[in-house]
């Protein structure tokens, strides 16, 4: 149930953050060109691209990992060591 809980706070974070972004550049590009439209037209692809980052980055923390063959190789040399 802990996961769960952490899982929802994380995507709360992460639309938060997308959205953000998104307005901020919004805002930068219309302080620049002096139009509305092109706010729309550079806010709405940078929260789509922020969220899916977010979204990967939430996928692969939350997704169990396989042991790669260089963890697995490190594991064996200090166990040899010790």
């Amino acid at each position: 149930m802990g996961s769960l809980f952490q899982l929802l706070l994380d995507i709360a974070t992460a639309f938060f953050f997308s959205a953000s972004i998104g307005v901020a550049s919004g805002v930068v590009a219309v302080s620049f060109s002096h139009r509305l439209g092109d706010g729309a037209l550079y806010g709405i692809p940078s929260f789509a691209l922020a969220a899916a980052t977010f979204g990967y980055l939430i996928w692969r923390s939350f997704t169990p990992h396989k042991a790669r063959v260089s963890q697995a190789i490190v594991r064996e040399i200090t166990s040899q060591g010790a």
